[in-house]
């Protein structure tokens, strides 16, 4: 299992058995002893998967769960809880924010390998799905594009052609520059909507896209004749 764990939990112990266990399987690992010291490391790392103890100094399991879930939703994190705070476990699985919870003491260690190895699936099934969401983006921003640049660019010829006449008014003066400002705003704008996408792509797909010989291509008609 080839994932990256961040085990909380503040009984030595206890955080190092289960860290054993995981690496056993083929995890890589990282310990912290309570909810501040991982927010810590998950700012210099974002681990695939978050184990952690729900009674911890300084912040809890929940608070952490909180921290975890403004700072990236998709995360999944599983708690560690007794009995006393299994409510608590409970309603955060109802509200969406805790992928999975298990009852200490764990009566066999293999349920938390069976838990990661549940969040790990999920974790790369939703990234999955982001580049599927990139994917079609990128596509029908593709299939746009032509119309929304041409279109205003069409708008800024017309309107320089209105300037350069004889005799133009004021008015129609300045009704050409007014047309020909919002057109430059539409084009700047399909321009950074293609920037934004082409950033966040899967590298797969932007690799792609610079091998294409975008100074050798012609369009269709140009090459009928």
């Amino acid at each position: 299992m080839n994932a990256r764990v961040l085990v909380v939990e503040d009984d030595t112990a206890v955080r190092t058995l289960l860290a054993w266990h995981l690496r056993r399987q083929g995890c890589t690992v990282e310990e912290a002893e309570d909810g501040v010291e991982a927010l810590s490391l998950i700012e210099r790392s974002i681990p695939d998967v978050v184990v952690t103890d729900m009674a911890m100094p300084r912040l809890d399991g929940l608070g952490l769960l909180k921290a975890i879930r403004e700072k990236d939703p998709d995360l999944p994190v599983i708690i560690l809880t007794g009995h006393g705070s299994l409510e608590n476990a409970i309603q955060a699985l109802r509200e969406g924010g805790l992928f999975d919870y298990l009852m200490k003491p764990l009566s066999d260690v293999t349920l938390l390998e069976v838990a990661v190895g549940r969040a790990l699936e999920v974790r790369q099934l939703r990234a999955l799905a982001r580049e599927v969401d990139q994917v079609a983006a990128m596509r029908e921003l593709a299939r746009t594009a032509a119309d929304r640049i041409l279109n205003p660019l069409n708008v800024v010829a017309l309107g320089l052609a209105t300037l350069r006449g004889d005799g133009i008014s004021p008015e129609a003066r300045a009704h050409a520059v007014e047309k020909i400002e919002r057109a430059i705003e539409a084009i700047t704008q399909v321009v950074h909507q293609m920037v934004t996408i082409q950033r966040y792509a899967p590298r797969e797909i932007t690799r792609g896209l610079r091998e294409i010989d975008l100074e050798g291509a012609r369009p269709p008609e140009q090459d009928a004749r």
